[in-house]
């Protein structure tokens, strides 16, 4: 059953947060920048240390420490701020196409049909997720059922296909430009991307089928390394392809995400600590 006491107290909640909020609007406009400064800094600093104490904390026998309750219902305040980062979003993409269509700026016909399209894809998404739930006594039509069919499924999805296979060109034309045969790198790099691509593709099967290597590993191929057959059988394209993906292409993603991780920590740290110069 729904608890309407609960629901009241969540609502009292969330009006009490946005009064709050909107109440100390006018009180950070009158701090000069350097008390605004410090204030962002204090609160970024106790967020991130909060976060950071909970994880670096002993835990108990059930996993939990003292901070693991609070930090589970913290937890709700990151979608709370997604949901206002995707409105303050989409606020200013309506905002910036309305502008362009109102006062006729070159290419406006294009901010219009987005103006259109994001209307009716947001009315008829909302009206099938309310009709799903059940809520606001909203019920399925077969109006309903075409119209999602016909702009999720026969429109948004065949767009995203679009999307993808023209991105195809610009990555082959990438590819086109870094596997021009410059250097002994680039040769190794060319013949290497070569033996991938021919090896994953029933091309590569096709080749060394042809040329009489073996199709099957057996028993006795794998007990004996050395065997003339199980030499033979790895010099097929596809175990070739197969190898350089898992033992040469692998390690290097692994060390890259490595590298990543480093960075996106000092990021971190820097924003932690009020460093960064985006926010001074």
């Amino acid at each position: 059953m729904f608890d309407t006491t609960q629901a009241t107290w969540a609502a009292f909640w969330i009006i009490g947060a946005f009064v709050l909020f909107f109440a100390l609007i006018p009180l950070l406009q009158t701090l000069p920048p350097r008390g605004r400064y410090m204030l962002i800094a204090v609160f970024t600093f106790i967020s991130g240390l909060f976060f950071a104490a909970e994880f670096f904390l002993p835990v108990n026998e059930e996993g939990k420490n003292i901070l693991t309750d609070p930090f589970q219902r913290l937890q709700g305040s990151l979608q709370v701020i997604t949901a206002l980062s995707l409105g303050l979003g989409t606020y200013g993409l309506i905002r910036l196409h309305l502008r362009n269509a109102v006062q006729r700026r070159p290419q406006w016909g294009y901010s219009l049909v987005l103006l259109i399209a994001f209307v009716t894809m947001a009315f008829f998404s909302v009206w099938n997720t309310l009709a799903e739930k059940e809520l606001l006594g909203v019920q399925r039509t077969p109006l309903l059922e075409r119209a999602f069919t016909l702009l999720f499924d026969y429109t948004l999805i065949q767009l995203d296909a679009t999307m993808f296979s023209l991105i195809a060109f610009y990555i082959f034309s990438a590819a086109y430009r870094a596997f021009r045969i410059r250097s002994i790198e680039a040769s190794i790099l060319m013949f290497t991307a070569m033996v991938v691509m021919i090896g994953i593709v029933p091309l590569g099967k096709f080749i060394s089928d042809s040329m009489g290597l073996p199709t099957t590993l057996t028993d006795e191929m794998r007990t004996n390394p050395f065997m003339l057959e199980n030499i033979l059988y790895n010099l097929r394209l596809p175990q070739i392809a197969n190898w350089i993906l898992n033992a040469l292409n692998a390690p290097v993603q692994r060390a890259i995400e490595f590298g990543i991780g480093i960075g996106a920590l000092a990021m971190a740290i820097r924003l932690w600590l009020s460093l960064e110069r985006g926010i001074n």
